[in-house]
């Protein structure tokens, strides 16, 4: 099999996050999908090992930031190549809110939308779990900002990929 057939699948880049006021943490997710528009469903795939994972599991809710093309490298670097559990990513991060519908905590930084979701189901996939979110909120940060794609994340940023990626694979 030739794996470098799968960099040809168009994906986004998303900071998906979780917890409450007391304790949340988020990461950086290329697996986020419209599933249905009536209700309107995400689903969003988180590697088992993720923080974030367990806290989606334990509030029953998530959001999806829709990440700038022009984002800030520390913003990748705070919620993709660390682990909130020994790290508090939200700190470092200056622009964020709490979902009305589920107080679950929404990325506004380096964003130019978000969706607040309510758990609607889960599949384990080996690696990672597709959780499936029944969107109870949404709303566009800006209009004058290209999201940004995996794709430009590695030709244009020079991205590398992490290892709890779904889309990671040893050398």
């Amino acid at each position: 099999m030739n794996s470098t057939t799968f960099t040809k699948l168009t994906n986004g880049v998303y900071i998906v996050a979780a917890g409450n006021k007391e304790q949340q943490n988020a990461f950086i997710a290329t697996t986020v999908l419209q599933v249905t528009a009536d209700p309107a469903k995400l689903i969003v795939a988180c590697n088992k090992e993720n923080f974030t994972t367990s806290l989606i599991r334990e509030s029953k809710s998530f959001s999806a930031s829709v990440l700038n093309q022009n984002y800030k490298p520390t913003t990748m670097g705070t919620f993709g190549f660390r682990s909130g559990k020994n790290f508090n990513k939200f700190e470092q991060c200056q622009e964020f809110i709490f979902g009305k519908h589920t107080q679950t905590p929404i990325v506004l930084e380096d964003c130019i939308a978000w969706f607040e979701c309510k758990l609607a189901d889960e599949v384990d996939v080996g690696t990672h779990i597709l959780f499936i979110g029944e969107v109870l909120e949404a709303q566009i940060i800006t209009e004058d900002a290209e999201p940004l794609t995996y794709a430009y994340y590695h030709k244009v940023k020079k991205g590398i990929t992490p290892k709890n990626a779904p889309s990671f694979k040893k050398e």
